[in-house]
C-alpha cells in the first residue's frame, strides 16, 4: 500500500487554508454584509460594487506582484505580511461609522488576502512532491472547508444576547493571524534570491504586462483560458445557489443553513478523495472528471424546478456538489506547477489568480444579464453556466500534460 508522509511544512501549509476560509465564509459571506446592510444602513449594491472594485485591483496587480515575489524574499514572508495587514483592516471595521470608510477597509482586507493567496498557492511546490501533491492540495482544501465550522460556532454566539458583529470581526481577525503566525514558523520554503538587481525589478514595474506574452507562458495561458471558463461557472454557482434554492426552487430560507452545513460535511472527504485521485490517475484526468460531474450537478439542479420535482431531492444535489467543491483546486494547481519554472512559480500563480478573479466577474455578470434582461431568469442563468462548463471541457480534453509523453 502506498504510504504518504506529511512534513511539518506540509501540515502547516494545509492548516493555513482553514484561516483563509474563515475570512471568506465568515467575513465576505456572512457577518460583514449582514452587519453592513442591517445595522450600518448600506445597500446590497454598495457591497457588490466594493467586491467588484477589489477584484479589479487584484486582477491588475496580481501578476506584477507575483513577478516581484519571484525576485525578492521567500514566499512565507509575503503570506505572513499580507495576512497580518488583512487582520488589521478587519479590526478597524467597527471603529468607524462612515459607510465609505468601512467599505474601503473591507476592500483593502479583501485585496491583501488575495495577494497573500498568490504566494500561498505557490508554496505548494515547496511543501509537496510530485507523488503527494494532489493529496496535500486536497487536505488543504478539506481542512479549509473544516474552517467553516469556526464560522458556525461564531454565528451561534453572535446570535446570543452576548455577541456583537464587532466581536465576530475581532475573533476572525485573531484566528486568521494565528494561522499566519504558525505558517511563518513551521514552514520552510526555497529562500534562494533569484535576482536582486534593480534593473530586473524596474523592468517589472515599468512594463508589468510584457511577460504575459512571453513564449514560455504559452501553455500556461492556454490552461488558464480553460480555468476561466470552468471557474466562471463554479464561482457563480456557489455564489447564487442559495438564491436559486429560495426564489426558484421554493425552499424556505430557514433551511438554507442546514443545506450549507451538509455541503461542508461532504466537501471535506471529497477534497481528500480528489487529492488521492489526482496522485493516482493524474491532474488532467481528475479535472476532466470533476468538470463533467459539475455539469451533471448543475443540470440536476435545473431539472428540479423545470420538472417540479420533490424539494427533498435538494439534499441529494447539495451532497453531490459538496463532494465536488475541492476537486478543481486539487487538480488545477499541480497542472500549473508542472508548466511553471522554479524561478517563475509566483508569477504563474499571479496569472492563476487573475484568471480566477476574471472568471468571478464574468460569471456574476452572466447571472445578472440573464436574471435582469431575459425571460429565462435564474433557470436560464444556471443553464448558461452549464454552457461555460462544456466550453471548458471541450478545451481541456485535447490539453496534454508533460507527463503524458512518458
Amino acid at each position: 500500500m502506498k504510504k504518504y508522509n506529511l512534513s511539518l511544512s506540509a501540515i502547516s501549509w494545509i492548516s493555513f487554508d482553514a484561516g483563509s476560509t474563515v475570512f471568506y465564509s465568515g467575513i465576505t459571506g456572512y457577518f460583514f454584509p449582514i452587519w453592513l446592510v442591517s445595522i450600518k444602513g448600506a445597500s446590497d449594491s454598495d457591497f457588490a460594487l466594493t467586491i467588484t472594485m477589489a477584484t479589479a485591483i487584484t486582477l491588475l496587480a496580481g501578476p506584477t506582484l507575483g513577478k516581484i515575489m519571484d525576485i525578492y524574499f521567500t514566499k512565507r514572508y509575503f503570506v505572513f505580511g499580507f495576512t497580518l495587514i488583512t487582520c488589521l483592516f478587519i479590526l478597524f471595521y467597527g471603529l468607524f461609522s462612515n459607510i465609505f470608510v468601512i467599505l474601503l477597509l473591507f476592500a483593502c482586507s479583501l485585496v491583501f488576502l488575495n495577494f497573500a493567496e498568490i504566494a500561498y498557492n505557490s508554496m505548494l511546490i515547496d511543501v509537496s512532491t510530485e507523488q503527494n501533491r494532489g493529496l496535500i492540495g486536497g487536505l488543504g482544501i478539506g481542512v479549509g472547508y473544516a474552517g467553516s465550522f469556526f464560522v458556525v460556532i461564531i454565528g451561534l454566539f453572535i446570535n446570543s444576547q452576548y455577541g456583537t458583529y464587532e466581536l465576530a470581526f475581532l475573533i476572525i481577525s485573531l484566528i486568521l493571524a494565528l494561522f499566519a503566525i504558525q505558517l511563518l514558523f513551521f514552514t520552510s520554503t526555497n529562500s534562494t534570491l533569484i535576482s536582486s538587481t534593480s534593473n530586473k525589478l524596474k523592468s517589472v514595474i515599468t512594463n508589468p504586462i510584457q511577460y504575459l506574452l512571453e513564449e514560455k507562458y504559452t501553455r500556461i495561458r492556454k490552461f488558464l483560458l480553460v480555468k476561466f471558463w470552468y471557474m466562471s461557472a463554479i464561482n457563480a454557482g456557489i455564489t447564487f445557489i442559495s438564491l436559486f434554492a429560495v426564489e426558484t426552487v421554493g425552499i424556505p430560507p430557514n433551511k438554507i443553513p442546514w443545506f450549507l452545513f451538509v455541503g461542508i460535511i461532504f466537501s471535506i472527504p471529497g477534497a481528500l478523495f480528489w487529492g488521492l485521485f489526482t496522485d493516482k490517475f493524474g491532474a488532467r484526468r481528475c479535472l476532466i472528471l470533476v468538470i463533467s460531474s459539475w455539469i451533471l450537478g448543475f443540470l440536476g439542479i435545473v431539472l428540479i424546478p423545470l420538472l417540479n420535482l420533490d424539494q427533498n431531492i435538494w439534499w441529494i444535489v447539495i451532497s453531490f456538489t459538496g463532494l465536488l467543491l475541492g476537486g478543481v483546486w486539487v487538480a488545477d494547481r499541480p497542472i500549473l506547477i508542472q508548466y511553471s519554472g522554479d524561478n517563475d512559480i509566483n508569477e504563474s500563480f499571479g496569472l492563476y489568480n487573475v484568471a480566477g478573479r476574471a472568471a468571478y466577474l464574468f460569471g456574476s455578470f452572466l447571472w445578472w444579464v440573464f436574471t435582469a434582461f431575459t425571460p429565462y431568469g435564474q433557470i436560464g442563468a444556471l443553464s448558461s453556466l452549464v454552457v461555460c462548463l462544456c466550453i471548458a471541457l471541450i478545451l481541456l480534453v485535447p490539453f496534454k500534460m508533460l507527463s503524458d509523453a512518458n
